[in-house]
């Protein structure tokens, strides 16, 4: 039991649908429980793939992926279908028998708020809820995420898909005594779920215990606004971050990955 969600399908929908309402993408195309997103120009996956809400809706799978396929191509963006455990097992047989890639390996794990973390207490440094503006500057001094989430377009694609949430958004930013940002986080509260997003420390802070902390602020100031579960996304291979949110208390609940036909990928 997750704090009135059963851990299972229920539970993962409603993070899935989180996660669509968290990142809007410019673009969307519903054809009963898939849903295609789109977001020329930026280079985020989670709002440039293919996403099935429904391990029942498995109909016609051939004909509706050609459909959202050809939905990407008349868009300029590379395809990925974002597998789930929602994901009908027609569609993963589809892509098994077509030698579809598999990449982007990541698990979501949750936290129940009803402790109620509280802020960790770090000399010197304050952390403020800016606006979408600051913090997309602190974002990109931090270094970002990664570098090519930190380019000019990325950054105003990234704006553009906050700047739509409906829900509350916490824009988070440490700062030291000086002002120099030291480190980043994102928190989105989509009623009693809280996804954390973009956790990023500058290199001159690493070390230093500044991802706990953001995490920490994200979870305190989340619970305030009524979320009762915090939930994030971590690569299988991001070895720091899952130490980080382990410690935290944060454990596993389900996995997801992306498929590429091998006609949508370049050269080896």
């Amino acid at each position: 039991m997750n704090d009135g969600f059963v851990a299972g399908p229920a539970l993962v929908t409603a993070i899935e649908q989180a996660n669509v309402n968290a990142f809007p993408s410019d673009r969307l195309h519903l054809d009963g429980a898939w849903l295609v997103r789109l977001s020329p120009g930026n280079p985020a996956r989670r709002v440039n793939s293919l996403n099935i809400h429904d391990p029942a809706d498995g109909a016609g799978v051939p004909a509706r992926l050609a459909a959202a396929r050809a939905h990407f191509a008349r868009n300029g963006v590379p395809f990925h279908l974002r597998v789930t455990p929602l994901t009908p097992m027609q569609v993963i047989d589809h892509a098994d028998i077509g030698n579809w890639s598999r990449e982007g390996e990541t698990d979501v794990w949750t936290l129940s708020l009803a402790e109620g973390p509280v802020e960790d207490a770090s000399q010197g440094i304050r952390v403020s809820d800016v606006p979408l503006d600051q913090w997309l500057e602190a974002f990109a001094a931090s270094g970002g995420t990664r570098a090519e989430a930190v380019t000019p377009q990325a950054l105003a694609s990234l704006g553009a898909a906050l700047s739509r949430v409906v829900g509350p958004r916490l824009c988070l930013v440490a700062r030291d005594g000086t002002g120099q940002v030291l480190g980043v986080a994102i928190a989105i509260v989509d009623g009693p779920l809280a996804g954390i997003y973009d956790v990023a420390v500058a290199p001159v802070a690493r070390r230093r215990g500044l991802g706990r902390l953001m995490v920490r602020a994200c979870l305190a100031r989340a619970r305030e606004l009524g979320a009762r579960t915090a939930w994030l996304q971590v690569t299988a291979e991001n070895a720091p971050a899952r130490a980080l949110y382990a410690g935290l208390g944060f454990t596993p609940l389900y996995a997801y990955h992306y498929r590429r036909p091998p006609e949508e990928r370049g050269p080896a």
